[in-house]
């Protein structure tokens, strides 16, 4: 038999690590900003803990909801799929029948009944009819072509050292009294530490329509069962304490630097339309163009003030 070497003893050591990491470098996003927001404020979107139909069996379901688009189910899995409808719908050529078809083919992917068909049906017609009018351009949804509309567009951009403090500074400094009342203050609250790094985030969707750029993004809130809940007044209030405002200013940021490198001539007020957060529960044409529609086109000082202090 071959004699089996015998291997040198050595002394093993646990090395200690004696170098310094960086925890204020990470990837950030508008999630994290405001994750440990103050305690008094609700989550971020109010759809995302009050999803009661999953203690209720489907007897009592039928029994108590009247099924239009106020009583459609609320939560997580409701919000996820609205955006996955209009993600996939064509809202130019999509036929009645195959607008259906998409609405059936999801209600079962989600675990919906099919009963739900008609009120989704109806608010699909309502949301891609209804006027959607900003800064003296009026244009609608349903005129917009696929090739021109990107869904769920991913960004990254680096990020300097940010703080709430600065936050609060660059929204007092340059947004408009008007709009932002005591939102500056609100920021100031926010509780995370001094970060940078990048920031990531996902823009539900971009597209160009009369020579400009806009950004959209679904909400699937619930505020109230009937659509004088989703007037002007109360999306002011919810775009403020959920502090959407603070995520379409770095959504628009982020676009705008897109736009600034991949577009020779890029100018903002020429070629950049606004921003429409579109509550989908809340939107009905016949009732008015206001419900359900929070629109701003933020001002070009404070876009570039955010560029200047979060990028550089």
């Amino acid at each position: 038999l071959y004699p089996a070497r015998e291997d040198k003893k050595e002394r093993l050591l646990c090395r200690q690590f004696s170098g310094r990491i960086d925890t204020t470098w990470k990837i950030s996003s508008f999630s994290h900003l405001i994750s440990q927001r103050p305690p008094d404020q609700e989550l971020p979107d109010r759809d995302a803990d009050q999803d009661f139909y999953t203690s209720k069996t489907e007897n009592e379901i039928n029994l108590t909801v009247h099924r239009d688009i106020f009583s459609f189910p609320k939560g997580t899995r409701a919000g996820i799929f609205f955006h996955d409808i209009f993600e996939h719908l064509d809202f130019v050529t999509d036929t009645p029948e195959q607008k259906r078809q998409l609405v059936t083919d999801k209600l079962r992917a989600y675990g919906f009944e099919s009963q739900w068909q008609q009120p989704v049906y109806s608010m699909i017609d309502n949301v891609l009819s209804v006027p959607l009018s900003l800064d003296n351009i009026t244009l609608k949804l349903s005129s917009v072509q696929s090739k021109n509309r990107i869904n769920e567009m991913e960004f990254y951009f680096p990020l300097k050292p940010l703080s709430p403090h600065r936050l609060k500074k660059i929204f007092a400094d340059y947004g408009r009294i008007d709009l932002l009342n005591d939102f500056p203050d609100r920021l100031e609250k926010l509780s995370f530490s001094v970060t940078k790094g990048f920031m990531k985030g996902y823009i539900d969707m971009v597209f160009y329509d009369q020579n400009r750029f806009w950004l959209v993004d679904w909400k699937s809130n619930f505020l109230g069962k009937n659509i004088e809940d989703y007037g002007i007044d109360v999306l002011n209030a919810t775009m403020s304490r959920d502090f959407y405002v603070l995520q379409y200013h770095l959504y628009v940021l982020a676009l705008v630097r897109y736009l600034q490198n991949r577009m020779p001539g890029f100018c903002y007020e020429e070629h950049f339309g606004g921003v429409f957060y579109i509550f989908l529960r809340g939107v009905d044409p016949a009732k008015g163009t206001e419900y359900g529609i929070y629109k701003d086109l933020p001002d070009k000082s404070l876009v570039e003030a955010l560029g200047k202090w979060l990028i550089g």
